[in-house]
């Protein structure tokens, strides 16, 4: 769950798409995109394992109407090295939405991170509609948006989005990905989807459990998103959730002598606080831009999404103590808005490509129904003041990210799969980003007997979190079919 230097950016994950239609039964690659095999070629501009192989599928851009023009979905694959029979492939979701699967999974590959489910698996990444090299979401250049009120800045934002990608806007959003998603499958070969989500991969993972139940496999959500919730329970969620994981974090540096005075975790927080604020007047100048009050907010919040980021916080801190906002700017940006504006947390191994802001915006914006206005989102303020004290107002502004882009649906808040084989879902009990209950919500919703891993830690998502338990777990139902019993914990 990234952010973006404008309030556009500040949006928490929402929700929705259109409806789908069923797709054509001739085969044809006029009336449906079944029955397409994949030309596995080289992967340019990716440095991934030496295997590693890219191709390209075409889907309509509009399910409803298959003769209404192509989108391109480009996927990557890393064929299972063994020992063992090979399983089939195992198509991995590293979140967002708007991280692209192909970079991704080179990465991770190249880093031995699934290394054991390689073994079996083919490993499949892909960029979903309107990410990296899938029809991608264009906004152009952004240096033309330069209104400092946040409403003025959403609606720049979403005109520049509309002049340069207003065919493809309405297209995007995670249903219509479900269904490029099962064609993946088909053209891989597969009779079932085994599927990794993190993320908003657990949302797009439980909407495609829900519109192809049938072909639904072993499936994982790790950093489960709640169903439950509209935008303004999301972004309050997340609100407390930061606010703990901050204090969770202060705590630590309590002991490990912080350069933030304060003998409690408490004491430390409010400090911390503090320093932002007094960066409200005027800021301060670092090599890379000026650091104010928000983006000092943006890159504690980053540095919040992994435990191994915490010295990187620590030391932006005590650099900031003295003077200089440059470790914390670059925790905040390290890119341009409309290019690169997130710190890629190390445990989840999530970079972003160019065009993941905009990427983001247009999904999330076009995957909820709900509009705010700028008095209906101040009647709010306590509520988010109660939330947290330090993240509680750019949270509330989250919610007019939106503003000026067409309201797109609930789709994607549908998750009932009771056909669907259970699912793992993995969640971390201090998880800033998705919160712990979101899991057992979305296992109700998806009404199938899907089953809670536990794992008792902090940062978003547990399978790359150095946890050998939840590491064991996952890969034995991946690989061997083995649910772990109720109420399971790491």
């Amino acid at each position: 769950m990234a952010r973006m230097r404008t309030v556009a950016a500040l949006a928490a994950a929402l929700t929705a798409t259109v409806l789908a239609a069923p797709p054509q039964a001739d085969g044809s690659a006029a009336s449906s995109p079944y029955g397409q095999q994949v030309s596995w070629g080289g992967c340019s501009g990716v440095d991934g394992p030496r295997s590693m192989e890219c191709g390209t599928l075409t889907v309509p851009r509009d399910y409803g109407d298959p003769k209404g023009g192509d989108l391109d979905v480009a996927l990557s694959r890393i064929p299972a090295t063994g020992p063992g029979p090979r399983l089939g492939s195992l198509v991995v979701n590293f979140g967002g939405p708007g991280i692209p699967g192909i970079t991704q999974l080179a990465e991770r590959a190249s880093a031995g991170d699934l290394a054991r489910l390689n073994r079996r698996y083919d490993l499949i990444g892909f960029d979903p509609r309107g990410v990296g090299r899938s029809s991608p979401v264009d906004c152009g250049d952004l240096s033309g948006v330069t209104a400092t009120d946040p409403v003025a800045q959403a609606r720049q934002v979403a005109r520049a989005c509309r002049a340069h990608s207003g065919a493809l806007l309405p297209w995007v959003g995670t249903p219509n990905a479900a269904r490029d998603l099962d064609v993946v499958r088909s053209a891989l070969g597969d009779d079932r989807l085994a599927y990794l989500g993190f993320s908003y991969g657990g949302r797009l993972g439980s909407v495609y459990a829900h519109e192809f139940p049938q072909h639904a496999g072993r499936m994982v959500l790790d950093g489960v998103p709640d169903p439950t919730l509209d935008d303004t329970g999301t972004a309050l969620a997340q609100a407390a959730a930061f606010q703990h994981a901050l204090s969770d974090f202060a705590a630590d540096c309590a002991a490990r002598h912080c350069p933030v005075p304060g003998r409690t975790p408490a004491q430390v927080v409010a400090n911390i606080a503090t320093a932002g604020r007094r960066l409200d007047s005027g800021g301060l100048p670092t090599v890379t831009g000026q650091l104010d009050h928000a983006g000092f907010l943006q890159g504690v919040q980053n540095a919040l999404y992994s435990k191994d980021d915490w010295p990187d916080l620590r030391e932006a801190l005590g650099a900031l103590g003295g003077g200089d906002g440059e470790p914390m700017m670059q925790l905040a940006y390290p890119g341009q808005m409309g290019q690169l504006a997130r710190v890629t947390p190390k445990a989840s191994g999530w970079s972003t490509p160019d065009n993941y802001e905009m990427a983001k915006l247009a999904i999330d914006c076009r995957d909820t129904p709900e509009r705010h206005t700028p008095a209906g989102v101040h009647a709010l303020d306590g509520r988010f003041a109660a939330a947290s004290s330090v993240f509680g107002t750019s949270m509330e502004a989250s919610l007019l990210a939106c503003t000026g882009w067409p309201p797109g649906d609930g789709a994607s808040r549908r998750v009932a799969a009771r056909t669907a084989p259970e699912a793992l879902l993995v969640s971390t009990t201090a998880d800033p980003a998705t919160p712990y209950a979101g899991a057992g919500h979305m296992a109700a919703a998806l009404g199938n007997g899907s089953r809670v891993l536990t794992y008792r830690g902090e940062g978003h998502g547990a399978y790359f979190a150095h946890d050998g338990c939840v590491r064991g777990v996952v890969e034995a139902y991946l690989v061997d079919g083995a649910m772990p019993s109720a109420g399971a914990a790491c």
